[in-house]
């Protein structure tokens, strides 16, 4: 009898593989998409702070058409970005903007990422819209972001530069879609302006 060998039912081997499998951690991608930032990782918003504010202008610029405004708010960090928050303006336009990433450079920024963000429709005019990114930016630390919109009215709202808080929002007159195009380069000159824009950027960071 003690000599006897008891054969282990192969499916009792299958099942303890998918077991350590299970247990192992591992992120898989699928169709092409690479994996999200460990749901552990350490999030913030980067931008103007929105809680108990109102904006003194909410219906967004009154004449934003081919306006890029830059959001002075630098990443702490490398980083990822995972989404968009913003204060949804009070018109009844249906408005869209572009949300650029910028690099900066000793003559300005170099754009490295656009994006284009539309309202709903009907559009919302109050409370505030949350965008999730299907794939996060990657970001660097010192990376700053600005919008762009060929529509004439702003669809974000504001403190106009009587009534900033931050003041970290810059704008000037005059891009063309083809001059915020990824790879272009933005000249520090020109840029007029001490506004808060009601716009955040959702910041993660595994560090």
């Amino acid at each position: 009898m003690n000599n006897l060998t008891r054969k282990t039912p192969p499916l009792f081997f299958t099942f303890l593989i998918v077991l350590s499998l299970a247990c192992s951690g591992i992120t898989i991608s699928v169709e092409n998409t690479p994996p999200t930032p460990e749901t552990s990782a350490k999030t913030r918003q980067i931008g103007f702070d929105l809680s108990g504010q109102i904006p003194s202008s909410p219906k967004g610029d009154s004449s934003a058409r081919r306006h890029l405004f830059l959001h002075e708010y630098a990443m702490p960090s490398d980083g990822f970005i995972n989404g968009i928050i913003y204060l949804n303006d009070s018109d009844k336009a249906i408005e869209q903007f572009d949300l650029l990433i910028l690099r900066p450079n000793n003559n300005g920024w170099k754009v490295i990422y656009r994006m284009n963000v539309s309202d709903d429709s009907p559009p919302v005019q109050t409370g505030t819209t949350v965008v999730k990114l299907s794939a996060p930016i990657t970001v660097q630390k010192n990376d700053i972001f600005a919008h762009w919109q060929d529509t004439p009215n702003g669809a974000i709202p504001l403190n106009t530069d009587d009534a900033s808080v931050d003041g970290f929002s810059v704008g000037q007159y005059g891009f063309q879609s083809s001059q915020v195009e990824v790879g272009q380069q933005i000249d520090i000159n020109g840029f007029l302006g001490e506004r808060d824009y009601f716009i955040d950027l959702m910041f993660s960071t595994n560090q």
